[in-house]
């Protein structure tokens, strides 16, 4: 019985070991290459836009390859390449496309490649065939898809692999045979119950540095909320930190700086046309209470995550835009304590400035073209009636989009941030000592700005004629134009017209 049950023991461990070299070989697959040389009937193609001489955009369909393919295991798409090498009626090669075309007009999945290719499940890549390989006659393509262990390739429109010349020949022929691992998501999805009808839930997401294992070693944490249509495709966005967008800015930052990413969704509790004060009391009310009570989930939320995973708890750098933006300013004026910074882009509306929020740095950003424009200027007068630290840019003919100025200054004054950490410590033990009725060194003024970088800025911009001056100067400024810049890096980058 004994020696029965040692030859079924060596029989499982080598049926295990094949299979895993079997793994190691077959990983890679392309299922398919098709070429597609006319938009489809569904409406989704590859385009590239330009620019006619009326100076309006038009999208010219541009022929591609559709690649199919899969993976033995979840695999993170960084780790793996995907290319297309093209050849004349020789064999010659000529043109190559080394990754995936990233504008697919009309499709569900409107990214080059996914952020992980999940087990056994087809995916579908699209390379632009390149102009001068689709105007000559008999040409050849051959797709790879791998990594520097192992890949797979595929011929177009048919033919053996082993006829045609590439870097990866090495790869495809002579695989790695090793074991992989399935690909973990480093995201973690923690739902908060709310008691609001119209918010009954928030789903925050949490995603430490990459490579991160102990979120308690982050050196903070950069807070987003995002516009999205699903918990699914903010997840998405948090996993593509190489993303050309603000989004993609603001996560590289955060690599950068070892901060702990916390995300959710915004959802519109308000009239996004109005300001606080542009509504009725009764309006304004029940706004209040609904606003109020799902911060206060948003709250009990991080606390949880802090609890459990050691992130840490306050001094929260915050960033959203459009109706994020808007979301994200009412919860910094709630929520204060958790906040050391606020960068929102092109709100529409605003809410009432609280007293405690004044303990925030802030940065305001919008368009002149912009719908809120006006709406804007009224809040920037309200907080700095109440010494709010604030820098606020409007950035002439622009309307309600994304613009590099802003993106820049957004980043330059998260730096500014979190370079004073240390003055916001001692300001809150000065604050903590006054309301406890002790007299320390130092004591703060709360109707005027806290840091003293902006009680004593490098320099002042003036936000309707778009200038910069050194302080000394401020008087050329009228003072409802004025607007104070703390620091000279932050004045140059004000000053930017692109």
């Amino acid at each position: 019985m004994k020696r029965l049950l040692t030859y079924g023991i060596v029989f499982l461990a080598l049926a295990f070991a094949s299979s895993a070299w079997a793994q190691g070989i077959d990983f890679f697959k392309i299922h398919s290459v098709k070429f597609v040389d006319q938009p489809s009937r569904k409406g989704d193609f590859l385009y590239q836009e330009t620019v006619r001489p009326d100076k309006t955009k038009e999208r010219v369909f541009l022929p591609y390859l559709e690649v199919t393919v899969r993976t033995g295991e979840r695999a993170r798409s960084e780790t793996v390449y995907a290319k297309v090498y093209y050849y004349d009626r020789s064999g010659k090669l000529t043109e190559k496309s080394d990754k995936p075309f990233p504008v697919v007009r009309g499709s569900t999945k409107p990214y080059p490649m996914p952020v992980f290719f999940e087990k056994n499940k087809d995916e579908t890549l699209y390379f632009a065939v390149p102009k001068k390989v689709v105007n000559s006659q008999g040409w050849k393509a051959v797709a790879v898809f791998g990594d520097k262990l192992a890949a797979a390739a595929a011929a177009y429109p048919s033919g053996l692999v082993a006829a045609y010349d590439f870097p990866e020949r090495s790869q495809v022929d002579k695989p790695e045979r090793v074991r992989r691992e399935a690909a973990t998501d480093p995201v973690i999805q923690y739902v908060v119950k709310t008691r609001s009808a119209k918010q009954p839930q928030i789903t925050l997401l949490m995603r430490p540095p990459l490579g991160m294992t102990d979120v308690s070693e982050a050196d903070g944490v950069l807070a987003m909320c995002l516009l999205a249509n699903s918990v699914d495709e903010i997840k998405r966005r948090l996993q593509v930190v190489e993303a050309k967008d603000d989004v993609g800015s603001v996560l590289r930052f955060a690599e950068k700086h070892k901060l702990v990413i916390l995300c959710w969704g915004s959802r519109s509790l308000w009239d996004p046309r109005t300001n606080w004060d542009e509504q009725s009391k009764a309006v304004g009310k029940r706004m209040d209470e609904t606003f109020d009570e799902v911060a206060a989930a948003w709250a009990r939320g991080v606390e949880d995550l802090s609890r459990k995973y050691g992130m840490p708890e306050k001094g929260f750098l915050l960033w959203g835009v459009s109706g994020s933006a808007q979301y994200a300013q009412r919860l910094a004026l709630r929520k204060p304590q958790y906040f050391l910074a606020v960068h929102v882009h092109i709100p529409s509306s605003f809410d009432k400035p609280t007293r405690e929020a004044s303990q925030v740095l802030w940065c305001l950003t919008t368009g002149e073209n912009e719908s809120g424009y006006e709406r804007s200027l009224h809040f920037l007068s309200a907080c700095r009636e109440m010494g709010y630290p604030i820098v606020y840019k409007a950035i002439p003919g622009l309307g309600h989009q994304g613009h590099p100025v802003a993106e820049r200054l957004g980043l330059a004054f998260f730096e500014y941030a979190l370079s004073l950490r240390d003055e916001k410590s001692a300001f809150e033990d000065a604050m903590k000592g006054m309301h406890s009725g002790v007299k320390k060194a130092g004591s703060v003024n709360q109707e005027r700005p806290w840091p003293e970088s902006f009680r004593s800025p490098a320099c002042v911009g003036d936000v309707v004629n778009q200038e910069v001056f050194p302080s000394d100067k401020s008087e050329r400024v009228p003072a409802a134009f004025r607007v104070d810049l703390p620091t000279q890096n932050l004045a140059d980058v004000w000053k930017l017209e692109k």
